[in-house]
């Protein structure tokens, strides 16, 4: 069992691109990371490369060692807050850097249990037997707002308070990762999809169903997917970036 991937990390109709991809991938496990440093402030792209590298290199260095279970919540937990105390100590002689942070979406996987784990509005799903089976919740006040009951989850896209986030990573403090586990067996046809809200924003549920339904490798969905945003996705819109991956 493996996964295959593709990728994308675009600017968008935005100045400077702030989000990031990352990933590592053998027979044996897979580490997915995306994140998308917040526009508002100046050097988040600078926080998006450091977090999601630091994940990778966190990530590979604990399977290295056999004897330590790299894929439990225990780990995910640390590696993430690892990459948030490194952010954090990165900035901390460099005054235009101060505020920079960013959300991060993961999925950490031996194909026995898989880990997906979120701080702020970027998404991981999964979907299996042609379906969406699970993802991620946003760390936003219109999530907030579907929890209260006001809005239905389909609305947030259109919120007004959908780009105002709860959690972030590289802040003042360490905001917990909301972490869920697929404790099953991936199976062969399985796809994950982990991108940033400049993806799902344009990129409605029940179109990412049917692309992944007649796609024929990731690299064919992400390109189904593409065309679906750049059609939506008004001249100035933020930067997008998405992993696809497929269970093989």
């Amino acid at each position: 069992m493996k996964m295959s991937i593709a990728s994308i990390c675009k600017q968008g109709g935005r100045q400077y691109n702030q989000d990031f991809v990352a990933s590592s991938i053998n027979n044996y496990c897979a580490c997915l990371v995306v994140c998308d440093g917040l526009g508002s402030y100046v050097g988040s792209e600078v926080a998006s490369s450091l977090c999601a590298n630091r994940i990778l290199q966190s990530f590979s260095s604990v399977k290295k060692d056999k004897a330590t279970p790299f894929v439990d919540k225990t780990k995910v937990h640390d590696y993430i807050f690892d990459a948030h105390n490194y952010v954090v100590n990165y900035k901390e002689d460099k005054p235009k850097l101060i505020s920079s942070c960013t959300t991060v979406a993961t999925l950490f996987t031996n194909y026995n249990t898989t880990i997906l784990a979120h701080i702020g509005d970027s998404r991981v799903y999964y979907f299996s037997d042609g379906k969406l089976q699970m993802q991620t919740l946003d760390h936003s006040m219109a999530q907030a707002a579907v929890e209260r009951g006001e809005i239905k989850l389909s609305e947030v896209r259109t919120h007004k308070d959908q780009n105002k986030l709860t959690r972030v990573l590289g802040s003042d403090y360490f905001a917990e990762p909301d972490c869920q586990v697929l404790d099953k067996p991936l199976q062969s046809g399985d796809w994950f999809l982990i991108c940033t809200d400049g993806w799902w924003e344009y990129v409605f549920e029940e179109e990412m169903e049917g692309i992944l339904r007649i796609s024929k490798s990731p690299e064919d969905a992400i390109s189904r997917m593409e065309k679906r945003l750049i059609k939506r996705a008004p001249y100035n819109n933020d930067n997008f970036t998405a992993i696809v991956a497929q269970v093989v």
